[in-house]
């Protein structure tokens, strides 16, 4: 079951302050392990800029043009924190001065509507900050409940997009997901060359039980803390497939 508008925007807020006290407390140049050749600074400006950019979607309903999109290149290295917290805090303020069946755009196979924005921009932020605290080598976690919506995102409009644009190809056999730490469970397969998905118990030629959190890293390509918690079952192949998926 998808959160509530504010539900949302109250976990970008919260994971946006997490990420930028990292920034305010670890180098900038350190290694980020989950996202092999970035450091913290690229990871923040990545994340940053993303904000800045789906602000500019929600606020004006429409993508921007390339002069647009150029002048929204604001990171500063020398303030990211600030930077970081600055951007996050004005896309906040913009989703929740909007209705969510507002016009916008954005790249995914969705309804163009702003009540898109908040869900995409929590799991974008939640994922990020748990790198951003990986790379800084605290504790990092994300919110069950809200793992298993971001699993169900994933699913969603990740996936299908990535297979769509060719930067994935669509496995042939079907993946059974199942969290067991709260609710959530997704079959995924192959319909004569078409990706399908219903959420569902039903068998798979392989499937993955586990916390909803480390489900979603897995899927993300991301090496959970708790991945020993994951149960792998069936076909190895199929299931390395759909995990080869993966995603920025």
């Amino acid at each position: 079951m998808q959160l509530t508008f504010d539900q949302y925007i109250g976990h970008l807020l919260a994971d946006a302050e997490r990420f930028a006290t990292v920034l305010d407390s670890t180098r900038l140049d350190s290694a980020v392990p989950s996202c092999q050749g970035w450091d913290l600074s690229r990871l923040a400006e990545h994340n940053g800029q993303i904000h800045r950019w789906a602000n500019f979607c929600a606020a004006h309903g429409r993508r921007p043009s390339d002069d647009e999109a150029k002048a929204l290149e604001s990171y500063d290295a020398a303030i990211a924190g600030e930077w970081f917290r600055s951007g996050a805090a004005t896309l906040a303020a913009t989703l929740r001065g909007l209705e969510p069946d507002a016009p916008t755009w954005h790249p995914f196979p969705a309804e163009q509507v702003a009540g898109f924005w908040p869900r995409r921009m929590a799991h974008e932020t939640a994922v990020h900050r748990w790198d951003a605290e990986m790379a800084a080598g605290v504790p990092a976690e994300i919110d069950a409940t809200l793992a298993s919506d971001g699993i169900d995102e994933y699913f969603e409009i990740v996936a299908p997009r990535l297979i769509a644009g060719g930067r994935a190809d669509l496995p042939s056999g079907s993946l059974h997901v199942h969290c067991t730490d709260v609710p959530g469970e997704w079959l995924l397969w192959n319909d004569d060359g078409s990706y399908q998905m219903i959420r569902a118990h039903q068998k798979g030629d392989a499937a993955l039980r586990g916390p909803a959190a480390a489900i979603l890293l897995k899927l993300w390509g991301r090496q959970p803390n708790d991945s020993d918690q994951l149960s792998p079952i069936g076909d190895e192949s199929v299931l390395d497939a759909w995990l080869a998926i993966g995603g920025v």
